[in-house]
């Protein structure tokens, strides 16, 4: 197999078999230069929320920007805040506290902007399942803009202006809008290029596919946070042990992303909002520190919770839907322990948080269960449902959680479950000599990776091994060479041992720098019939 014929499956893999598709795949167009009819919205709409915006700056009103307590929904109220502050200094941010408001656009919320003088609020993220609370908003005399891209109900709600779509994540449409802001009122639109960085952290974290829109958004994005000279995220760099000119979609997905959505799980995401904003060095180290110190705290606690969800579950008899609940689970990370839960036994799985009086849920799926119609079809006992296909929040009284778990369990015994079977992905079986600089290049055309662009998986036999050694704190970790090529196997099981030569080797291809040196490394996904 010659390169140029592995590129061309590398497209097909991914859907690109047009050529329009694979050239704005391989050179994807530029965010400003996009229509916004991209962002899903028509002109109408456009025009309608613009003219919004003008009467109420105009009127030197109050307007609160309206965002969420995840990474979507910070950067989305980061966008918008920095574009608007810049014409008025009436406009002001509302991030909700989970525990206090609870999730999207809320009466407490809306009560808080209100209390502010607010006469516009602009919602970030949230709004498109607030019906009723957007009809409280305006009642009250307060005009409402909804900017949101989650899955909307069969009734939509009544704001003046709904800039619904899902073409993209909320930053995204975020961004839109604040580019045709600046646009309407005579700015320079490059104005909006350095706030692509915070359209980068947002489509790789809040799991959009990148592809079309989305991957412009992560490859300029990503362009603008590696170049940033914003304090805080500098700060925040400086804390995570990442440096500008290395950030790709592993580090934001990994490393800067956790640490947004720490505050936001365990204290008050308006900390990560300032972090992103701030102009003050000081300041913006010491908000990275806590952010910092906040992850720390979540992830010691996401383990605890993880053990107490799986230790509660029959190994022998794993449900169609998996359902854990208990009063020690800290309702900011319950959809991490959802996550691990599906990573583990690979099922829809719900974590309940339970309260004393209101319970809090969130789920997350496998691909194929549209997880959110599934409790929308179960939500006789549910006070409030939202979400996506692979991802869900909801709430109930606690006096109704025991009639929820048998609807539940009653109708996870109608799903059919021959579709829940992982299935190991490799793009190519290639030689393991064609590995080398020249594969690498063609590997980083296609990057930035992540939700429906991988990064390329191939499979290589007899491949040669030699100087194996456990490494890690533990020793869970196995490095060795194949072929004379770096390799690392993360998290290699316990009773592995390599023959000189492995008949069957899956991993992937990328760069490892240390000390300033680079060398190509194979990241291992299986060896043989073993996988970690």
């Amino acid at each position: 197999m010659q390169i140029p014929d592995l590129v061309e499956i590398l497209l097909k893999n991914r859907g690109l078999t047009s050529p329009v598709s694979v050239s704005e795949f391989l050179s994807p167009s530029d965010p400003l230069r996009l229509p916004v009819s991209a962002a899903g919205w028509t002109d109408t709409q456009l025009s309608s929320a613009l003219k919004l915006v003008d009467q109420h700056l105009a009127a030197g009103n109050k307007i609160a920007v309206y965002g969420d307590y995840d990474v979507d929904g910070i950067t989305s109220a980061a966008i918008l805040w920095e574009t608007l502050y810049r014409f008025s200094k009436s406009v002001f941010p509302h991030i909700p506290h989970r525990r206090q408001e609870g999730y999207g656009l809320t009466r407490a919320g809306i009560d808080h902007c209100l209390e502010q003088g607010a006469k516009l609020i602009l919602t970030a993220d949230s709004g498109i399942t607030a019906g009723e609370e957007i009809a409280y908003c305006r009642s009250r005399g307060c005009d409402v803009i909804v900017i949101d891209h989650h899955q909307p109900p069969d009734e939509l709600p009544q704001p003046n202006v709904l800039l619904f779509s899902t073409a993209t994540s909320a930053a995204g449409l975020s961004w839109f809008f604040a580019r045709e802001i600046l646009s309407a009122r005579h700015q320079d639109i490059r104005i909006a290029a350095e706030l692509l960085s915070f359209c980068a952290v947002s489509v790789i974290c809040d799991l959009v596919p990148l592809l079309g829109i989305n991957r412009s958004f992560a490859k300029f994005g990503l362009s603008a946070l590696n170049t940033t000279n914003r304090p805080g995220l500098l700060a925040l760099f400086v804390q995570s042990g990442i440096s500008p000119g290395h950030i790709g979609s592993y580090e934001v997905g990994f490393i800067i992303g956790p640490r947004l959505n720490a505050m936001g799980r365990l204290e008050h995401a308006l900390d990560s909002l300032r972090l992103l904003c701030t102009t003050d060095p000081a300041r913006a180290l010491s908000l990275a520190k806590t952010l910092n110190d906040t992850n720390v705290l979540r992830q010691d606690l996401t383990v605890q919770s993880v053990e107490t969800a799986v230790s509660s579950l029959n190994k022998s008899d794993i449900p169609a839907v998996i359902l854990v609940s208990d009063t020690k689970f800290n309702e900011g990370i319950i959809g991490l322990v959802a996550a691990k839960l599906v990573e583990e036994f690979y099922r829809p799985a719900l974590v309940v948080s339970v309260g004393e009086h209101l319970s809090k849920g969130s789920g997350r799926s496998v691909p194929g269960f549209h997880l959110t119609d599934f409790l929308r079809h179960n939500s006789d006992y549910l006070q409030s449902v939202g979400g996506h296909e692979m991802a869900a929040g909801f709430s109930l009284l606690t006096s109704d959680l025991d009639k929820f778990i048998a609807q539940i369990s009653h109708s996870a015994e109608l799903v059919d479950t021959s579709g829940f079977v992982r299935t190991e992905r490799i793009d190519a079986e290639i030689p393991i000599a064609l590995v080398g600089d020249k594969l690498y290049q063609q590997i980083k055309e296609f990057a930035p990776f992540g939700l429906g662009n991988p990064r390329p998986v191939f499979l290589s036999r007899h491949v040669p091994i030699a100087f194996p050694k456990r490494i890690g704190r533990d020793m869970s970790h196995l490095k060795f060479s194949a072929a004379g090529i770096d390799a690392i196997y993360f998290r290699a099981p316990p009773d592995l041992s390599l023959p000189v030569t492995l008949d069957r080797l899956v991993y992937s291809v990328d760069q490892n720098t240390f000390n300033g040196l680079s060398r190509l490394q194979l990241y291992i996904k299986k060896i043989n019939g073993s996988a970690s």
